[in-house]
């Protein structure tokens, strides 16, 4: 069997078990497995030896290639260029679920991504996705900011500021303008932004401006650590004259009169580019105006237009006459453009040039974290007139919900979560010291405190499959007792104002819920509201504890709201809109009801004045708001969700 040897050296070269760990596919290591028998079997029949050593020669080089990135995979991987992005044609993006780290003689860095390839911070869930953003930020790598933490890039620092604004961070390191305006039409108005924020570095964005495709070397890029080492660390090693990167700024003659912008000295090459780029300019308008969008300018100067003293550096090392330069060059053609295509314009030439600290890297070109507070700083004060009338309480992205306050007015109750630990926490607004009341592995939710504090209620269960219990703990005596009654489950309990009954709904499997009153003292029901007949959720007490209001599912399907008087067990309707309700609260003057209503594909919060029957939209945004609480009549505490950003939020109504 002549032919046994061919296939079995094949093998050699194309191991199925090297295939199926680079792969983790079963189906290509078995289907290279079959093409290696049968091709040996007709290798061996054919009778040319040139075609024979032809076909020996080519796959060796192909199997020892696959052997060669299993091992870089394995010992290399973090010797080049981190891989995080992926090609999707004309453009690039992130890959999704990266959690990269990025270290570097400068800085320290930690890269991680939802779902869709957008940074996220550590406490973010991943698998959140964005469907809608106020602003979308686009540019390369001065917007992508993978030299700082997430916490630390300017798109995220104006969340303190803006936190009702969906604020998108679509920059991608060495993105050209043609590969900012392809994702836009792609991916960005997908997202109905808008303000469309376009950054522009005032030195790279103005050379060899196309557009272009990806070709085999990217797409080996991506998919090659192999490639990716001999390219980023035999290959593409830029030597840095200085030390330190001088970009546009060439160490000869020669490359500076053809490309450099700063140079008054016209070239053929550079006035092309000058053209292509207002061209360029004018599509992504093009872009924007279809979507309604505003498009803005944001123009980043160079180094070496910011520190006079890096201008001297490089003109005295490259041996360059500084009358040659026109140092704001860029920025003259960037405001004719924007003026003529009615594009509004943010320039940071002055701001940087002003600035205390230096806003970049030493030797890396990039901005540092004081660079992206300048430029956070500098986009608040445009768009102050946007700033929100929320105050942020959350810090970080922890699933922070159910605001409730102790009777003090001082400190504030709170769900939270930490990895996959469901917290209860207690908050002091003036100290800022934050206790751990309740912990568990399983989900806490609607933590409620009685007055004095004396005792605790919550939700605890998996409430995607209503499976939940009601927990009443006592903080005196260390004790806690399940609520609802053995066969039924129960949620969202509410103290009553004198703390002697809680109120909440409870169901048993393929029923309605109904409204439980249950006395704490003697441990039982003592009342139920609702007839099984249609859902009943959401019970609170009214400030004397005589009425109790509660949703009802009405005929519709829609929630509405609705009053029971305890006294007379008379149960009427107090408001039926045309959208859902859910998460209602009362004012302590009893005047006034606050609820979250999805009236426009997302929840916003309403008042409703009980006696006039007025309704007010208070918040119109399009993230979420819900869980709302009244802190005093003119003051409200809710959750909200904006993007992958989540946390308690303050409002005031006057």
């Amino acid at each position: 069997m002549k032919w046994l040897k061919p296939i079995l050296f094949a093998f050699i070269f194309f191991n199925p078990v090297v295939l199926l760990i680079l792969y983790k596919s079963y189906w290509i290591s078995l289907l290279v497995s079959f093409v290696i028998v049968f091709g040996g079997y007709y290798v061996c029949k054919i009778k040319n030896l040139r075609w024979v050593v032809w076909l020996f020669n080519i796959f060796a080089i192909i199997g020892i290639s696959l052997n060669a990135e299993l091992v870089f995979r394995s010992l290399y991987a973090d010797k080049g260029v981190p891989n995080i992005y992926e090609v999707r044609g004309k453009y690039y993006f992130n890959k999704p679920y990266l959690n990269q780290k990025f270290d570097d003689e400068e800085f320290n860095s930690r890269y991680l991504t939802n779902c869709q390839g957008y940074r996220i911070d550590l406490l973010s869930n991943a698998n959140d996705s964005i469907t809608q953003c106020d602003w979308l930020f686009l540019g390369d790598s001065f917007t992508q900011g993978a030299q700082v933490n997430y916490d630390e890039m300017f798109s995220s620092l104006l969340y303190h500021d803006f936190p009702d604004k969906i604020i998108v961070n679509a920059g991608m390191s060495g993105a050209g303008l043609y590969e900012s305006l392809n994702y836009l039409k792609d991916e960005g108005v997908s997202l109905r932004p808008k303000r469309i924020i376009l950054q522009i570095g005032a030195f790279n964005d103005f050379y060899n401006i196309r557009e272009r495709e990806a070709g085999w070397s990217e797409y080996l890029l991506e998919h090659s650590e192999l490639y990716r080492y001999i390219q980023y660390n035999l290959i593409d090693n830029p030597v840095l004259p200085l030390g330190r990167w001088t970009e546009p700024f060439f160490d000869n003659k020669e490359e500076n009169l053809k490309y450099n912008i700063f140079f008054k000295e016209s070239s053929s090459e550079k006035e092309a580019d000058k053209t292509a780029f207002v061209e360029v300019l004018s599509k992504f308008k093009k872009e924007a105006d279809e979507i309604n969008a505003e498009l803005v300018v944001m123009l980043i100067p160079s180094k070496e237009q910011t520190s006079d003293e890096m201008l001297n550096e490089v003109c005295d090392r490259f041996g360059i006459n500084k009358a040659e330069l026109d140092m704001i060059a860029t920025n003259r053609l960037v405001k004719e453009a924007c003026n003529r295509l009615g594009i509004g314009l943010i320039d940071l030439y002055d701001s940087f040039r002003q600035s205390d600290k230096f806003p970049f890297f030493h030797r890396d070109e990039h901005l540092n974290s004081d660079g992206h507070r300048l430029i956070a700083s500098v986009l608040k004060s445009a768009f102050a007139a946007e700033r929100s009338k929320y105050n942020v309480f959350s810090i970080g992205n922890k699933n922070d919900r159910y605001p409730t306050f102790f009777d003090d007015g001082m400190s504030i109750l709170f769900q939270s979560q930490e990895d996959e630990t469901y917290l209860i926490k207690a908050s002091n607004l003036i100290h800022s010291r934050e206790d751990i009341v309740w912990s568990s592995p399983k989900e806490l939710i609607h933590p409620i405190i009685s007055k004095g504090g004396t005792r605790l209620a919550f939700t605890q269960g998996d409430q995607d499959r209503g499976e939940t219990d009601v927990i009443l703990y006592n903080r005196e005596t260390g004790t806690d007792c399940r609520v609802n009654p053995d066969g039924y489950r129960g949620a969202i309990p509410t103290f009553s104002n004198d703390s002697r009954f809680i109120v909440y709904p409870k169901w048993r499997d393929n029923e309605n819920p109904v409204i439980c009153i249950y006395d704490i003292s003697k441990k039982k029901e003592v009342l139920s509201i609702g007839d099984k007949k249609a859902e009943c959720w959401r019970p609170i007490f009214a400030p004397n504890d005589s009425i109790i209001y509660y949703i009802r599912m009405e005929s519709d399907g829609l929630f509405g709201i609705r009053s029971f008087n305890i006294s007379t067990r008379e149960d009427r309707k107090i408001l039926k809109t045309t959208y859902n309700i859910w998460d209602i609260a009362v004012s302590p003057n009893g005047e006034k009801i606050v609820y979250a209503g999805n009236k426009d594909g997302n929840w916003d919060l309403f008042i409703l004045d009980i006696a006039s029957k007025k309704i007010s939209q208070i918040t119109q945004t399009i993230g979420n708001e819900w869980d709302p609480v009244f802190y005093n009549d003119d003051e409200i505490w809710f959750a909200g969700e904006f993007g992958i950003n989540n946390g308690i939020y303050h409002l005031r109504l006057k």
